[in-house]
């Protein structure tokens, strides 16, 4: 328990407004209905009792760029981008910087579309700041998911964090990810569903998470079953296409009405952008990468050092690079 004569929430919401969102002292003060010296007291507070912590990274560890490219020719030539530390345990926070750089590089402009999958990692990583200013960028989502319990499902929310952080403009689809028959014939003559397949036809770039294996995976959809034998083997999933060991799909009951693009269409983004980090994913990235559906993985070293100690044996013949 955190010792302190101040109230803890008021603590939190002003620690959280600072260091999260990234708003001034002043914009903090405004929020809360308090003063500015009150504001630097509350976070001088959250810091001494150890509600906010920071860490100085020691340079002496793993050589990154050498693991990057170890990683990268490991993966048939994705390219990879590694953050310090174990990213789990720092909420993505080194991912999220990573992200924001590769976003900033592609230079994207008014018009462009951009792609969100639902997940963990994308829901954290969206809310996090550093993101670049994507004016006039539409935001669009690749799976349905208005009815989930879980926010990290719930796509359109992950989007309009995303808008929110960067100022792009965003879409959003009114849909569950496994709508009934009915529902999904009349959703192939909604005026508003054509216009997210369109954006999905025409995308730039595409920033997903990949699902850790099914059998035994802590959190998952609920438009999923949870023993489906047709899906025992599925290592990962990006965008709810569930694949194996190889990289191959797995369908299962209902997964031909599911919300999302095709593995055709996502192969065709020119960039797609997989965040991951964590030892029960490196079953999945390695056949995400084999499935040909990222072009850069964000990662982090404890899951990049963890993919190459089990490369040994561990290439599938027969599976080339991404298509162009």
């Amino acid at each position: 328990m955190l010792e302190t004569s101040m109230d803890p929430q008021l603590l939190h919401r002003a620690a959280s407004a600072y260091y999260l969102e990234d708003l001034r002292q002043a914009e903090v003060a405004e929020r809360l209905g308090v003063s500015r010296p009150t504001v630097s007291k509350l976070l001088t507070e959250a810091r001494r009792i150890g509600m906010v912590r920071f860490e100085v990274l020691d340079v002496a560890g793993p050589d990154v760029r050498d693991l990057e490219d170890r990683l990268r020719a490991e993966l048939d030539g994705v390219r990879v981008r590694i953050a310090p530390g174990n990213q789990v345990q720092r909420q993505f926070r080194g991912i999220g910087d990573l992200l924001g750089e590769e976003l900033r590089s592609l230079g994207l402009r008014r018009g462009d579309v951009m792609l969100v999958s639902s997940g963990q990692t994308t829901h954290a990583v969206a809310r996090l700041p550093g993101m670049p200013e994507l004016r006039g960028v539409i935001i669009a989502p690749t799976v349905g998911g208005q009815q989930e319990a879980n926010p990290a499902f719930r796509t359109n929310e992950t989007v309009r964090d995303f808008a929110e952080r960067t100022g792009a403009e965003p879409r959003f689809v009114f849909a569950p990810a496994l709508p009934s028959p009915a529902l999904w014939d009349s959703l192939q003559s909604d005026p508003s569903f054509l216009e997210i397949t369109d954006l999905w036809a025409r995308a730039e770039v595409l920033v997903t998470g990949i699902g850790a294996p099914y059998v035994g995976r802590e959190v998952l959809t609920s438009v999923v079953p949870r023993e489906d034998p047709a899906l025992q083997a599925a290592v990962g999933d990006i965008c709810l296409h569930f694949f194996d060991a190889d990289g191959g799909p797995l369908p299962f009951a209902g997964s031909d009405r599911l919300v999302r693009p095709s593995v055709e269409t996502l192969r065709r983004i020119p960039t797609t952008i997989a965040l991951a980090a964590g030892p029960a994913k490196v079953p999945s990235i390695r056949a995400g990468a084999r499935a040909g559906l990222m072009t850069t993985l964000l990662t982090d070293v404890p899951t990049a050092e963890a993919l190459l100690a089990g490369s040994d044996g561990a290439r599938s013949p027969g599976r080339g690079p991404r298509p162009a």
